[in-house]
């Protein structure tokens, strides 16, 4: 058997290879397939997960660095600035930014964004901690409003975000004065709220002033408190010496504002958020209720008023019952005068009248008889010294003893309250007064008359003089030898009686009597020779 042969057996016992049609898919299709759906998964996932995009325009990029910037909303972050661009007009700058998926919640019309930098206030310290990690955008989410993607940045942070616990009020007043955004709000020297904005009122006569007092000190506010400008030092002199007092240090830098509820008022009414209140120049003006009832009078004055100024307190024994809204000067043709009426504001619902269960309305309806009452009782307006210090007057209502009868004038628009002057004008008066009765006396007439008085006064004292001097020289001598004779005598007439007969005994008795009259007339002579002057003056007693 050759060698072909053998390879042609060896062949043909090998199997022979069908070749048949597949009828499915081949499982190497599967790979790219689970590529597939990995890929659209993984796709998905990036898309569900992706957040919103924003566009926020600030005046300026400062401490801003695109795919750097986090946004955080209470120091968790939400979101990453991926492009800063200029505006078309070169006046702002517009971040774009990219948030978490959730936050497309909280993107609507009050949602408010600003820039967290180190900030330095004379009330607080803030964002120190971006002095290492670099700024980022804050964010107050809005409740409120249609979902937006566009914002405009704040470029200070809000004083308070929504979510803040409290209550808003507004508040009246005749101007700012110190107030500025964030100043704060004090309950019994507590900050419990701050101004969060202000504006001109409608009329534009006043400023209408928004503050937020926090939960739970927004309780302490209902229909009777008074919230009053607490800005800057208060100093008052009285009696007890000088008082220096301030709400805190950060009121006196940066003004603020100050609340109380008199605990006397009655029917107490709760008050509901944004209701408005007025804001007192200072705490002393709050002594008054909001009054329903204002009268206007006019105090016509002749002398000075220099330190009376408006807004100068109306007292009625120390207590405030209005104020000076206008001081002029008029010129009264009739008279040939000038006078200087004040305008002065009375408030009546200040006095309490005990019994009337309804004060306001009995004020209301019955003032005019009250005020005549108390005028007809002596009740007038005069100016008085507050401070003599610095000279400040204040107008006073009391009831002046023995005053003329005077009445008010309700005719006059606005009606004429009586005054009274002073007690310096009423001595300057008294003295002008007598000044000129001085003056009409004819002195040179009386002055003349006087002399010739004097000269004929000094004629009679130099006569009586020359009287008591001869007196003193010829007449006491003669007594005293008349009265030394006449004891000689007594003293023969004694010696040669010596019986005792009954008239001899009456002459005895005559004797005695001489004698001492002899007696007294020597003694008299004694006193005359050491006091001549008795003869016209008489004897003065010891």
């Amino acid at each position: 058997m050759n060698e072909q042969s053998l390879n042609e057996k060896q062949a043909s016992d090998l199997p022979v290879a069908r070749v048949e049609a597949r009828s499915g898919i081949s499982i190497v299709w599967l790979i790219p397939l689970v590529a597939l759906l990995v890929g659209a998964w993984l796709a998905y996932k990036a898309w569900s997960e992706t957040g919103p995009t924003i566009t926020i325009s600030f005046k300026t990029a400062e401490g801003l660095e695109a795919g750097k910037t986090k946004i955080k909303y209470k120091n968790v972050e939400i979101g990453q600035i991926r492009s800063i661009e200029l505006s078309d007009d070169l006046s702002h700058v517009i971040v774009t930014a990219e948030l978490v998926r959730n936050a497309k919640h909280y993107l609507t019309k009050s949602t408010r964004f600003w820039v967290v930098r180190a900030r330095i206030a004379a009330d607080e310290v803030s964002g120190l901690s971006t002095l290492l990690s670099g700024a980022y955008i804050g964010i107050d989410p809005g409740k409120e409003g249609n979902s937006v993607r566009h914002f405009v940045g704040l470029e200070t942070p809000p004083v308070l975000t929504d979510d803040t616990p409290g209550s808003h009020f507004f508040l009246r007043a005749d101007n700012l004065s110190s107030l500025d955004v964030g100043s704060p709000v004090y309950y019994r020297m507590i900050k419990v709220g701050q101004v969060i904005g202000y504006r001109f009122a409608e009329d534009g006569q006043s400023v209408e002033i928004d503050v937020f007092i926090h939960s739970p000190h927004d309780k302490q506010v209902n229909s009777n408190t008074r919230f009053w400008n607490a800005s800057g030092l208060e100093i008052s002199l009285d009696a007890n010496g000088i008082k220096v007092s301030a709400e805190s240090l950060v009121t006196v830098m940066m003004g603020g504002i100050a609340f109380e509820t008199p605990r006397k008022l009655s029917q107490v009414e709760t008050v509901t958020k944004d209701r408005e209140f007025v804001l007192f120049k200072n705490r002393e003006a709050t002594i008054l209720e909001n009054p329903t009832l204002k009268i206007e009078y006019v105090l016509h004055f002749s002398g000075s008023v220099r330190g009376l100024s408006l807004g100068a307190p109306v007292e009625f024994r120390g207590i405030p019952v209005g104020e000076v809204i206008d001081i002029d000067m008029e010129f009264n043709a009739e008279s040939n005068e000038i006078m200087i009426p004040v305008t002065i504001e009375f408030i009546p619902e200040s006095i309490i009248f005990k019994g009337v269960p309804n004060q306001k309305e009995f004020i209301r309806s019955h003032h005019k008889t009250v005020m005549n009452a108390f005028v007809k009782r002596g009740m007038r307006a005069q100016l008085k010294t507050g401070n003599y210090m610095t000279g400040q007057l204040f107008i006073d209502l009391d009831f002046i003893p023995d005053t003329p009868i005077a009445s008010i004038n309700w005719e006059k628009t606005p009606p004429v309250f009586p005054t009274t002057p002073t007690p310096f004008e009423e001595i300057s008066t008294t003295l002008t007064s007598l000044i000129k009765k001085l003056k009409n006396l004819p002195l040179d007439k009386i002055g003349s008359q006087f002399q010739d008085t004097v000269i004929k006064l000094t004629s009679t004292m130099q006569k009586t003089e020359q009287l008591v001097h001869a007196l003193n020289t010829s007449v006491t001598p003669s007594i005293i030898a008349t009265l030394d004779q006449t004891q000689k005598m007594l003293s023969t007439v004694e010696q040669t009686i010596q019986s005792d007969s009954s008239t001899q005994r009456d002459l005895q008795d005559v004797f005695d009597e001489l004698s001492k009259a002899a007696r007294s007339i020597r003694i008299m002579a004694d006193y005359l020779e050491r006091h001549p002057e008795a003869l016209i003056h008489g004897k003065r007693e010891n």
